[in-house]
């Protein structure tokens, strides 16, 4: 929002009339509307109608202010006590409803964007899964057996000459 407020506000200034800013005009002018929309950017602004709001509000600030440091800088005459004529107050303020709308239409179009793309996503990396393989496990089956039946199985007795010495 601050760098589309510094160059509206540029193109206005000069769209009606004023002096085309250079140099550390310039730049004085980009960062005042820098900061606007860094403040603006702290501020929860919420429904469609608030964002519209805010939004326009801040670069109607950021236009005001980026005009005063272009007036502090090199002052212009154009009639008037601060040097805005009607035509451009009315260049300034169609652009920050222009750029406002604009601004935020794009950023409900980005939220719609990105809700369509995660449900899309869901059904891709479905299908994108790959096929279970089946491992062949060897196991070892592990069964009591009968002592009498298996002799060489079965528990074992200590030696005879251990069991005799006792």
């Amino acid at each position: 929002m601050g760098a589309c407020a510094a160059v509206v506000t540029v193109g206005a200034h000069a769209a009606a009339g004023g002096v085309i800013p250079l140099g550390g005009r310039l730049v004085a002018s980009m960062l005042v509307c820098a900061i606007v929309g860094a403040l603006l950017s702290a501020v929860p602004l919420e429904g469609r109608r608030g964002r519209i709001l805010g939004v326009v509000g801040a670069l109607t600030v950021a236009q005001s202010l980026g005009h005063l440091t272009l007036m502090a800088s090199a002052p212009h005459h154009h009639g008037d006590t601060l040097g805005v004529t009607p035509m451009m107050a009315a260049a300034h303020l169609a652009a920050a409803v222009v750029l406002g709308v604009a601004i935020t239409t794009v950023e409900y179009l980005y939220v719609v964007c990105e809700s369509v793309l995660c449900w899309l996503r869901l059904f891709a990396m479905r299908a994108l899964r790959p096929a279970a393989r089946m491992l062949a496990l060897t196991t070892n089956v592990v069964v009591a057996q009968s002592v009498p039946r298996c002799s060489g199985l079965g528990m074992r007795a200590p030696p005879r000459r251990a069991a005799l010495a006792s």
